[in-house]
């Protein structure tokens, strides 16, 4: 494998997902990189024969991965043929030289000596202990401001870089990008000292502390994506609906502080209810990098909640310190991120049997208000007919009345005739004008009976009509009114909306425990029932 070409594709890579704005595996994985780097295709058909790359990827990205692998073919031609008629100048021998050292990438351990600051640079002797052999070093004062290190002479520690020939002197020097301390007790110096400063600043303080928002579901996620960390976080999330944006990022040592806060940067421009930041367990050398002072600031200044998931087994990382929320392992963050849709969850299971109780109470108040409603109308009914009966008993009374005023005109016309017939010897005269005088009586008393029998039948029947419709609209409306409640109500409509009643042996099925493996179980649903058996419970 071409360990140059890698180093090319990899940058290649990190320059493509800045420009796109995505996490630098949404281009290539690092395994396709690396078998790009060994398979070196020379055209589209080789290139699409690698795992993980098809037509659209190559579409997009092909042209510039073969311009790469061509100039890698050019590199090692120039380096193979020795017997090149070439003439290089000094200065373009020496790019050579630089280009195929930085191939050279490793991490080299020594003591510190003649230690150098110039401006925005410094230089210093690593020196090996045992034979004091000793090789010059080269470092920007941004990189080495970034590692929050005093170096002093005769400081053992490890640097992180790439040898280089200086042209103008013709000096061969390592270019540093990382430094680290050696040894537990100067990490453990180092790393009081650094929490005490923090501490002082209240970067530890509870109420500067963001607030995890309940329910997350959009989360940022920087690890390794070549570690197992990885997937244990992933299987032990639960399935309620998390979107995870990842970015692959180193976490050992010091030499992962660059690609950590690169992360952060990354996130802070996306729309993410919390950042986790994991890795597994390790030596207080390997944590070095979540006990940078820069990257502790970085994560403390973020304004998305950040939860840190860092295996330890002593101290705590001063990036989970400063975190918002902390918790020892990968797999307690993915615990602590479904807790709170584990609750919501139970949470929805007890509304949904408030509202199956509050629905069979609905239905018990109405039906006793339609029971009421009910009697209330036959009471009603029952008052219309009591009317009637009085209304037809004052009649019957009244006809009464009529009846003896005729017999009484009746008995009076007897006695009246015996009178005449007795008092044969009086003149015409006289019983003409008997009968003038008590006919007109009899027919005014008669005339009054019959206009005031009308009378009472006209008011009677106007007020049992009246009554009866005003009755008879109200109750009209509150049946129209308990039918749309019903309506609202009907069990029919809920299961029509998605709901489903589960019963056995005609029990409403309400927990996991009515039910047994093997148990045949009915399911209602709105046009019908569903027969099923328990698999599994």
């Amino acid at each position: 494998m071409s360990d140059n070409l890698l180093q090319k594709l990899k940058e290649w890579r990190t320059n493509i997902a800045q420009k796109e704005n995505v996490a630098s595996f949404r281009i290539f994985s690092n395994k396709v990189l690396e078998a790009i780097a060994s398979t070196r295709p020379k055209n589209k058909d080789e290139m699409i024969g690698i795992k993980g790359i098809k037509e659209r990827k190559f579409e997009k990205y092909g042209a510039d991965i073969l311009t790469l692998v061509d100039e890698d073919y050019a590199d090692e031609d120039i380096m193979e043929d020795k017997n090149d008629s070439k003439l290089y100048t000094v200065s373009g021998f020496l790019d050579l030289i630089n280009n195929n050292l930085k191939m050279l990438r490793t991490r080299i351990q020594g003591e510190v000596s003649s230690l150098n600051f110039k401006g925005n640079y410094l230089f210093f002797t690593l020196k090996d202990k045992e034979d004091e052999s000793t090789l010059n070093c080269f470092m920007w004062n941004n990189n080495y401001q970034l590692y929050g290190i005093s170096l002093e002479e005769g400081m053992e520690i490890i640097i992180d870089g790439y040898p280089s020939v200086y042209k103008p002197s013709g000096r061969l020097s390592m270019q540093i990008s990382a430094i680290e301390l050696v040894g537990e007790g100067a990490l453990k110096k180092a790393y009081e000292e650094l929490k005490a400063k923090l501490e002082k600043d209240g970067l530890f303080a509870e109420e500067r502390k963001k607030t995890i928002p309940e329910l997350p579901r959009n989360i940022g996620l920087i690890t390794s994506e070549t570690g197992a960390v990885i997937h244990d976080f992933l299987n032990n999330l639960g399935k309620f609906g998390f979107h995870i944006k990842f970015m692959d990022s180193r976490v050992e040592g010091q030499i992962a502080v660059p690609d950590l806060i690169s992360a952060i940067n990354y996130f802070n421009k996306q729309d993410i209810d919390a950042l986790v930041i994991i890795r597994g367990g390790g030596s207080l050398e390997s944590l070095q990098a979540f006990n940078n002072e820069t990257l502790v600031r970085k994560i403390a200044d973020c304004p998305i909640p950040i939860i840190c998931g860092i295996g330890h087994d002593k101290d705590v990382p001063l990036a989970s310190l400063v975190a918002d929320m902390k918790v020892s392992t990968p797999t307690a963050v993915a615990n602590f991120l479904n807790k709170t849709w584990e609750e919501a969850v139970k949470k929805i299971v007890v509304l949904e049997k408030d509202i199956l109780y509050k629905y069979q109470d609905a239905l018990k108040d109405k039906k006793y208000q339609l029971e009421e409603t009910t009697n209330g109308l036959r009471k009603c009914f029952d008052k219309i007919f009591q009317e009637f009966n009085d209304l037809r008993y004052r009649f019957k009374n009244a006809l009464n009345r009529i009846d003896l005023v005729i017999k009484n005109t009746a008995k009076r016309l007897d006695n009246f005739l015996y009178t005449l017939f007795k008092s044969f010897n009086l003149t015409v005269k006289n019983m003409k004008e008997d009968l003038t005088d008590s006919l007109p009586s009899l027919f005014r008393n008669f005339n009054f009976i019959i206009k005031n029998t009308t009378k009472i039948l006209d008011d009677s029947l106007a007020l049992l009509l009246g009554n009866l419709e005003n009755n008879l609209e109200d109750k009209n409306n509150f049946l129209d009114d308990t039918k749309k409640r019903l309506k609202i109500f009907n069990p029919l409509r809920q299961l029509k909306l998605g709901y489903s009643i589960v019963s056995s042996g005609g029990k409403v099925i309400k927990s996991i425990k009515q039910v047994s493996h093997g148990d045949s179980v009915d399911i209602r649903v709105f046009d019908g029932k569903i027969k099923s058996t328990v698999n599994k419970n």
